[in-house]
């Protein structure tokens, strides 16, 4: 016998010594091509009740709100050009730290609406069908690395199978793939797991062409989120645990990732700046406002025991993480200290398996490197916590998951179907509960009305279903739900407000929904003059505060109301200009009106409405000189304005100027025949 026939004998010695001998099992009897198409089928199974939805929530910043994104492919350049928000917001705004810059998934959906205009069941489809690729591409990349490790144990190709389909079923990852906007997730991990498919060819086959594929596919994930960086640390970790390259074949392999990475953020600096963007001073960009450090770090740990909580049962499930669904946690109670413990116990043994290579070390170290930029505890994120969040971090969960359940049925190989039955049974409640969530995504006032009930202490939520309320109760043929959504949405406005008493879009709803309500005026402006002491510069306050006076007769009302607006902000135009009409027009004060209405001037010296209404007061004042310029400025911004051209004409009169006041008469009646013309010029 020669030594390479004694070497393979003591292998095979060893590896019947190290495992039970097992009759193959139904995954064993799987061909390839099947488990494909299982992942496939299953993914449809699991998502495709999705593509009848909506859109929701974060849809309306990228999507249906989006001024580039609807512009179709000549929005494109801006897309790439601008900062995330940009396109909602329509100027740079600074809402979460560090901005945000993920235009491939936004060019996605503006070739959508270039090709089907606004339809979200196509978006869906491709949310699912992209998700489905993901899944097979997590398959193949799974079974390349435990077969480098263990080319001889058919077993092993259980455990991708296994990880792969638990990843594809958990619930907790109902929020990328049910929300349109959750794209930039998918494109991000897949083409991270495409980079990490190539990286695995460039090893077997020594092929360069594979550098170029890998740069292109990570470089499309970088572009698509930033998480995409965390694989130049996983993927390097990967090949070592799993195989028997040195670290500087290794390293090499990732060198296209990090040329990837490094052309992204150097494109990401010239957007976005090289500071970045400062997070805005408001609760609801940073959750961690009115903490102390203290309770900060407690709280970032209870989140991180949430997260492990909800792996293992991923209910209940709620898009608002924001403050206060996770209240402020303190150092002195339990379940900091218990999460802390948690969390540090698998840091011990992730550590403590790591010079053996073994799979649940891995699995650990992924999940932990995979969550540290959502953690904030590297920077601050924006909130307290989101499932979404650990879309990539829960390969390491499904991956230590199926490793166990084999490990189980090898160690107890009798078993065997009691093992598979569980396996099936947890995948039965995983359907249940995600195609069950995914109804929850159906469109805004579904996902907020049914949301607010689990994340009962979070403002966002409670403002979100407040103001989604009073959308449906104003709407044509819902007269009969008006009042029970107007008084639930004044019930959640203002249990928002008591969790955040300064949060602006809640005070502005509540003014909004007590006015729709039962119009109780007082309540309206109470809510508005609270806002307008938070920002000053409020516009819908005043537009809003227009809108319902123009159906309200008490001018001393108005008055008064307009007078304490002046008080807040005295630099406004509107609550110069509507004092100024409103003691010009009922109150005959003109004095008080040329003072209000020359403060209002000076601010918008362009408004239509406020040369018109000074033209006038001074005209009454008798000072004709200073009414025509008013006048005639009015006309020269809306030259179609026959009744001001008729008011020219008047003053021409007063001034004893005939033939002028002849000559601007006509102008008005060439402009608009109906228009009414003084006796005097017929005589």
């Amino acid at each position: 016998m020669t030594n390479k026939q004694q070497k393979q004998q003591s292998k095979k010695k060893q590896s019947s010594l190290a495992q039970p001998k097992v009759e193959p099992s139904f995954v064993e009897a799987i061909p390839r091509r099947w488990a494909y198409l299982i992942i496939f089928l299953l993914t449809f199974v699991y998502y495709g009740n999705t593509i009848l939805n909506d859109y929701a929530l974060d849809d309306a910043i990228v999507i249906t709100q989006n001024d580039f994104t609807l512009k179709g492919i000549a929005g494109i350049p801006e897309i790439f050009k601008n900062e995330l928000f940009t396109g909602f917001f329509k100027v740079k705004k600074d809402l979460v730290a560090g901005g945000r810059y993920r235009p491939l998934s936004m060019v996605t959906f503006a070739i959508e609406i270039e090709l089907f205009g606004q339809n979200p069941h196509i978006s869906h489809f491709i949310n699912v069908l992209l998700f489905a690729l993901l899944c097979l591409i997590l398959y193949v990349v799974l079974s390349k690395l435990l077969l480098t490790k263990f080319p001889a144990n058919m077993w092993q190709l259980h455990i991708p199978f296994l990880a792969t389909l638990l990843y594809l079923a958990h619930p907790i990852h109902t929020e990328v793939v049910a929300n349109i906007k959750g794209r930039d997730e998918i494109m991000s991990l897949l083409g991270s797991l495409l980079a990490f498919y190539f990286i695995l060819r460039l090893l077997e086959t020594r092929k360069v062409v594979y550098y170029f594929y890998a740069f292109l596919v990570y470089a499309g994930a970088m572009f698509s989120k930033e998480i995409a960086a965390t694989f130049i640390v996983t993927i390097p970790l990967a090949l070592w645990f799993f195989g028997d390259k040195k670290w500087s074949e290794i390293l090499k392999t990732i060198v296209p990732l990090i040329l990837a990475a490094v052309i992204y953020f150097i494109v990401r600096q010239q957007v976005v700046g090289a500071e970045g963007i400062k997070a805005a001073p408001e609760l609801m960009n940073d959750s961690f406002l009115e903490m102390t450090k203290s309770q900060k770090y407690a709280t970032i740990a209870y989140t991180m025991f949430l997260y492990i909580k909800l792996l293992f049962f991923p209910h209940p499930l709620t898009y608002d993480y924001y403050p206060y669904h996770i209240p402020i946690i303190e150092w002195h109670q339990i379940r900091a200290w218990g999460a802390l413990i948690l969390v540090v116990s698998l840091a011990i043994v992730a550590l403590k398996l790591l010079p053996r290579k073994h799979i649940l070390s891995y699995s650990l170290l992924f999940y932990a490197i995979s969550l540290a930029p959502v953690s904030n505890i590297l920077f601050p994120v924006g909130v307290f916590m989101n499932e979404r969040f650990v879309f990539v971090a829960s390969i390491g969960f499904s991956l230590a998951s199926a490793y166990y359940m084999r490990q189980a049925i090898l160690k107890w190989p009798t078993s065997k179907k009691l093992f598979l039955a569980v396996f099936v049974v947890i995948m039965l409640l995983y359907a249940i509960k995600t195609i069950d969530r995914n109804f929850d995504w159906k469109n805004d006032f579904t996902l907020f009305t049914t949301d607010v009930k689990v994340s009962v202490n979070g403002a966002k939520s409670n403002c979100s279903a407040g103001g989604k309320l009073i959308e449906e109760a104003t709407k044509k043929g819902n007269e009969h739900l008006r009042n029970d959504y107007l008084k639930l949405a004044i019930k959640y406005l203002n249990h928002s407000l008591k969790i955040h008493p300064t949060y602006g879009d809640a005070l502005l709803l509540l003014g909004n929904a007590y006015y729709e309500y039962n119009k109780n005026y007082d309540s309206t402006i109470w809510a508005y003059k609270r806002l307008l002491s938070l920002n000053p510069e409020h516009n819908l306050v005043y537009s809003n505060t227009e809108l319902i006076f123009s159906a309200y007769d008490s001018v001393d009302y108005k008055i008064k109301v307009w007078e304490e607006y002046f008080q807040i902000n005295p630099n406004r135009f509107e609550p110069n200009y509507n004092l100024g009409n409103l003691y010009g027009r009922y109150k005959n004060d003109l004095y008080r009106s040329k003072y209000y209405l020359l403060r209002a001037y000076q601010i918008k010296p362009n408004n239509i409405s406020v040369n018109k209404d000074l033209g006038v007061v001074y005209g009454l004042l008798a000072k004709y000189d200073s009414s025509l310029i008013y006048l005639k400025k009015a006309v020269e911004l809306d030259p179609k304005d026959a009744q001001t051209m008729v008011n020219i004409g008047v003053t021409y009169l007063n001034m004893q100027q005939p033939n002028d006041a002849t000559k601007y008469f006509e102008l008005a009646k060439k402009t608009d025949p109906n228009v009414n013309i003084p006796v005097v010029m017929n005589k």
